[in-house]
């Protein structure tokens, strides 16, 4: 696997980043994930533009813009092969470090950002899931991502440890929960949830990540004429749900047909979830960039 940093193309097991690296030390970095269709990237303006916002959250340049990281994925593609497949895209921005300085609190700007981006196929299992449904977990209160939920920072330990118990309990995503009780979203995805006919979301400002898939669906609704109500919800509420879905840029809109192991609806995908599922497919192709010849 070739993957980019701070300027060239390495293989993996060559690639290294310096131990003084604030996002090693500290998790002081950001990031971005998203789905290549075809060797084509989804969205990538919008998300580059997040990017750049959380990281302007931080203090952190981002040394590319929007021409030179298209022809860094167009370089990634060609030289993993995956021109004619689907690919998971991960932009990594961290603080790059000074020895003499392992704590920078001040003149940030001297201090080079790594970018790092890694390029895999997306694996087969997700399509599968997409088709037959999931099965999630519902953690205990105080289970958010961290303290600054709303930024896509590199402290991602909170959401992997809900990862692990996930897969402990034999699920394929856990539910997080605000200590007051409300459910928030996925570890690694928003939530939404279909009773009586109209979708139901947490609140954007509820202490948690509103990703760029969930507004895609939420716009994908209101066109459709598909009612949707933003507000608190309790986990009282995904037990009650007609149906409930997961969203993410990589895995899409993932049915959840049980939680733990009690079926959530009728146990299995829904009829708002599928017509939700094809929308956004007609979606993806119409919003995809030309293909084209790899940039060099």
């Amino acid at each position: 696997m070739q993957v980019y940093l701070n300027g060239n193309l390495i293989d993996a097991a060559e690639a290294r980043v310096s131990v003084w690296d604030g996002g090693y030390l500290y998790g002081d970095g950001v990031y971005t994930t998203l789905r290549l269709y075809r060797g084509r990237p989804l969205d990538l303006a919008a998300h580059l533009e997040r990017l750049r916002r959380h990281a302007t959250a931080l203090a952190l340049p981002v040394p590319l813009d929007d021409a030179e990281a298209a022809a860094v994925i167009d370089r990634l593609v060609a030289a993993n092969d995956l021109q004619n497949h689907d690919g998971r895209l991960r932009i990594t921005i961290s603080r790059g470090g000074d020895p003499g300085d392992p704590l920078p609190l001040h003149d940030l700007d001297r201090l080079p950002s790594t970018v790092l981006m890694t390029l895999a196929a997306v694996p087969d299992a997700f399509a599968l899931w997409a088709r037959e449904g999931i099965r999630v977990c519902l953690l205990e209160p105080g289970s958010a991502r961290g303290n600054l939920p709303h930024l896509k920072t590199l402290n991602g330990l909170p959401a992997l440890l809900a990862q692990r118990q996930a897969a402990a309990r034999g699920c394929r995503e856990a539910i997080l929960v605000s200590e007051d009780g409300r459910l928030l979203e996925g570890a690694v995805s928003n939530l939404f949830l279909v009773r009586g006919g109209r979708l139901q979301t947490p609140a954007g400002a509820d202490g948690l990540l509103p990703g760029r898939t969930r507004e895609r669906i939420l716009s994908l609704a209101a066109n459709l004429g598909i009612g949707c109500d933003r507000r608190r919800l309790d986990p009282a509420d995904l037990l009650a749900a007609d149906e409930a879905f997961t969203a993410s840029s990589v895995r899409e809109i993932l049915p959840i047909v049980a939680v733990d192991d009690r079926p959530l609806g009728a146990g299995t995908p829904g009829p708002m979830t599928r017509r939700l599922q094809g929308a956004y497919r007609e979606l993806v192709e119409t919003a995809l960039p030309a293909a084209g010849p790899p940039a060099v």
